[in-house]
């Protein structure tokens, strides 16, 4: 695995990066509260693949401004990394708050990938309407999201001995088959979040989209991306066992997407997807983007 470090958009991002240079490439997002080494596992079993893994603004490893944790800075990100990185409508494969960030990216810059595929994470346009209208008891099932909303303290309390012990089982217990998850790799993320400093950041995406929502300006503009139509071809991949994000209020992405969305189930498996069973979702990948190379 190499590690690079890339500046984009006025920061400097640390990115790893693996497989041969010249073969087709792939972008990967991570979500909370990981970073680009939940990815490493399933990057090594795209061999024909460039691919390359940001830690996101503001995750240990990259900088963290104090600024900038709205979704339009953040997909403006992805843009100039692409852009640095030198790729040329890369499939883009994201999880979780990657994925939400996915989900925007493509309504906004649909012409600068050729892909996207989204691991667990429901078009979030569809999910703050669930969220709205108590669908499957969503807002029950994402209790940290009023949380956050308060300034230090999460951060601080999540970063403590009893706290750290909290967001490692934020992991295990959502996982959908017992014993299967890499908890080395869960024990490494939870280590890079040491001090407030370093989660507050991850935190801040939180308190930036729920701002967003509440301020009309900023709706009108995020709702007014959601209005264009995402144009390349999506792949939801689910692992069903996830039990804060329900499958049925995930299936009715593709309304909000504006495009059909290719779904693609997995029995058994939980929302870390690409800590408990990277070798299928390597496969799913594999398999989601063969069009794209023929």
């Amino acid at each position: 695995m190499e590690h690079l470090r890339v500046e984009a958009n006025g920061i400097e991002f640390h990115v790893a990066a693996d497989g041969p240079v010249g073969a087709p490439p792939i972008l990967f997002l991570h979500g909370f509260p990981e970073g680009s080494a939940g990815w490493y596992a399933t990057m090594r079993l795209l061999p024909d693949h460039r691919v390359y893994a940001p830690d996101l603004r503001g995750y240990p490893g990259t900088d963290r401004p104090r600024g900038g944790y709205d979704v339009f800075t953040l997909t403006d990100d992805i843009k100039a990394l692409i852009a640095a990185l030198g790729l040329r409508r890369p499939p883009l494969v994201t999880h979780d708050w990657g994925g939400a960030l996915g989900w925007i990216f493509a309504h906004r810059f649909s012409a600068l990938i050729s892909h996207l595929v989204v691991v667990n994470c429901t078009h979030p346009r569809t999910l703050v309407r669930a969220a709205l209208t108590f669908d499957r008891l969503q807002p029950l099932r994402i209790p940290w999201v009023l949380p956050f909303q308060v300034p230090w303290l999460p951060e601080f309390l999540l970063t403590t001995p009893l706290g750290r012990i909290g967001l490692r089982l934020s992991f295990v217990l959502r996982e959908g088959s017992r014993g299967h998850m890499d908890t080395g790799v869960v024990d490494d993320l939870v280590d890079g979040f040491r001090s407030p400093a370093d989660l507050g950041p991850p935190i801040d995406y939180y308190r930036a989209f729920v701002a967003t929502l509440v301020f009309p300006r900023r709706r009108a503009r995020l709702y007014s991306v959601y209005d264009t139509p995402i144009t390349v071809p999506v792949t939801l991949i689910w692992g069903l066992e996830d039990e804060a994000l329900p499958a049925p209020i995930a299936e009715k992405s593709a309304r909000d997407a504006g495009h059909e969305v290719e779904w693609r189930p997995l029995p058994g498996i939980g929302h870390f997807v690409d800590l408990e069973a990277p070798g299928l979702l390597a496969a799913e990948i594999t398999r989601a983007l063969a069009p794209v190379r023929a």
